[in-house]
């Protein structure tokens, strides 16, 4: 009886994880936004090697530098409902998805890096476009007028 009740409970378990979807992975931003992100990310040297990018596709082939086991990582970005998907597949053996918590940490920061810049872009061009006070366009006094 203990032995059947585990065993849904255990059933139970696996079924509500496997059917669990990560809302992180939809950005509510254009893909190519998102893309120029994940190759700042992937230029790292230091981090990844590139095995090979489609800009076309928005995908890419990489590896994690100073893994023991090479295994090869793959990310693709695909639209969905006026936001971006990202679809991240890394192989990690054991518990711990270290490199997938690192991968995405290391997107954020450059996507908020990617975001502040624009911000700072449509700032200057809002002052450039910003008409003149009212104490520099008034005109200046003739002699003796004042």
């Amino acid at each position: 009886m203990i032995r059947r009740v585990f065993v849904v409970l255990l059933a139970l378990f696996v079924v509500t994880r496997a059917n669990a979807k990560s809302k992180r992975d939809v950005y509510p931003m254009s893909c190519d936004v998102l893309w120029s992100a994940v190759k700042e990310t992937l230029q790292n040297p230091r981090d990844y090697g590139v095995l090979w990018v489609n800009d076309l596709n928005q995908s890419a082939s990489f590896v994690v530098v100073g893994n023991l086991v090479r295994y090869t990582d793959k990310i693709a970005l695909l639209g969905q409902d006026g936001g971006c998907k990202m679809k991240l597949t890394m192989l990690q053996v054991g518990p711990d998805n270290s490199d997938m918590r690192g991968f995405r940490n290391r997107l954020k920061r450059s996507l908020a890096k990617q975001l502040e810049a624009a911000k700072q872009l449509a700032a200057a061009r809002q002052l450039e476009t910003k008409p003149a006070s009212a104490s520099e366009s008034k005109p200046t006094p003739f002699m003796g007028q004042q």
